[in-house]
């Protein structure tokens, strides 16, 4: 059976109440169902190229439980490969490997690292070229190169500023040998143009900045761990409205010997870790918080003893399951589900021979392109 015709659909219902069920599918669903017929394909194909549709689906998705349409995508700065993992399946005791074994993306550069991820769209860094991917509908966007020098250390972001409803990109070096050394510029797809942002370097004298900014609340968020004491680090934010940057979000204190690392986004939450070095990992995480502060709770602390958890510096939680279990990166190459309620692991049948990298994100209709013409994966 080729399916009902679109015109037998619009007899049917009406056309307000059609978009709104359509609206409420999973992006991954909607896809699947222009093969349904030619009439199905080409109305389909004309609703998720409509940003009007793509913004409301994007509004009901973020309306509900975030967690299920959210995947991790893993890379390697050694390939072009790209795996997307569904984590929920493994927590829910699938053992068919071909629904746990990640699905594969083959993107267009050599050796890309990821930067991050907004509302289902991938930003990529490879040799100064950012590549802005959808990996549900396998679009991409290369973007025109900056004129930052890239002589010294890199930090970036990528996010959404709510109140121009654009999206943007942040990218910014440091000569660690002179402090006042400090290029930042700001991508805007709606321009389609760098420009340069002014940076206040004195607020961060012996100060270090991690690689890749978490989007979080309309900002950038990096982790700054001071090189002297680590008493004095925080986490630094970059308003992608107001285009300024901010040091008003402390850190949670840890005990002594334990070392706060990175930051991760999960759901509407915000989390900070602690890196493997000792018997112990924790994690803080905080729902929200206003300019000014904001308050840390708790999330887990891995006895990693107790699960065989060798001390390295390639291991980090990468997200939360909906009951509560933690997806772990183990040694840069491995995945484990975690249980804190009683300390017991699982592997994932993921493996790979080199470091990954990761990012959570949502499956969604978002364009790279926002309205232009897109290339496909």
């Amino acid at each position: 059976m080729n399916g009902p015709s679109a015109e037998t659909m619009g007899d049917i219902f009406t056309e307000g109440i059609f978009i709104d069920i359509l609206s409420r599918l999973p992006a991954k669903s909607l896809i699947r169902f222009k093969r349904v017929s030619k009439g199905w394909r080409s109305l389909i194909s004309d609703l998720i190229s409509d940003p009007s549709f793509v913004k409301l689906h994007l509004q009901r998705l973020k309306a509900r439980d975030l967690i299920p349409s959210q995947r991790i995508i893993i890379g390697s700065p050694c390939d072009n490969l790209l795996q997307t993992v569904d984590y929920e399946t493994l927590d829910h005791g699938s053992e068919d490997p071909l629904v746990v074994v990640p699905h594969s993306i083959e993107v267009p550069c050599r050796k890309p690292c990821i930067v991050g991820s907004c509302d289902g769209l991938v930003c990529l860094l490879e040799s100064g070229i950012f590549l802005i991917c959808n990996p549900t509908t396998r679009e991409y966007r290369e973007l025109p190169v900056s004129d930052i020098p890239r002589d010294y250390e890199l930090f970036c972001g990528f996010g959404y500023d709510p109140r121009s409803d654009d999206y943007k990109i942040v990218e910014g070096v440091v000569d660690y040998g002179n402090w006042e050394n400090w290029e930042v510029a700001r991508f805007s797809f709606k321009s389609g143009s760098w420009r340069r942002i002014q940076f206040p370097y004195q607020e961060l004298i012996h100060q270090q900045v991690s690689l890749s900014g978490v989007y979080w609340n309309g900002a950038l968020h990096w982790y700054v761990y001071d090189l002297i004491s680590d008493k004095k680090s925080m986490i630094m934010s970059f308003d992608l409205s107001e285009e300024r940057f901010h040091w008003e979000l402390p850190v949670p204190e840890v005990d002594v010997g334990m070392t706060l690392v990175g930051l991760g986004i999960h759901g509407a939450s915000l989390f900070i870790h602690s890196g493997n070095y000792g018997p112990r990992m924790e994690a803080w995480i905080m729902d929200e918080h206003g300019r000014g502060g904001g308050s840390w709770t708790k999330w887990f602390s891995i006895d990693c003893t107790s699960v065989n958890l060798e001390t390295g510096v390639g291991n980090a939680p990468l997200t939360y399951t909906r009951s509560g279990k933690v997806v772990l990166r183990v040694n840069s190459d491995r995945m484990i589900l975690f249980n804190p309620k009683n300390n017991s692991c699982k592997d994932y049948p993921i493996r790979r021979h080199d470091p990954f990298q990761h990012a959570i994100y949502l499956e969604t209709l978002v364009s790279p392109y926002l309205g232009g013409e897109t290339s496909r994966i």
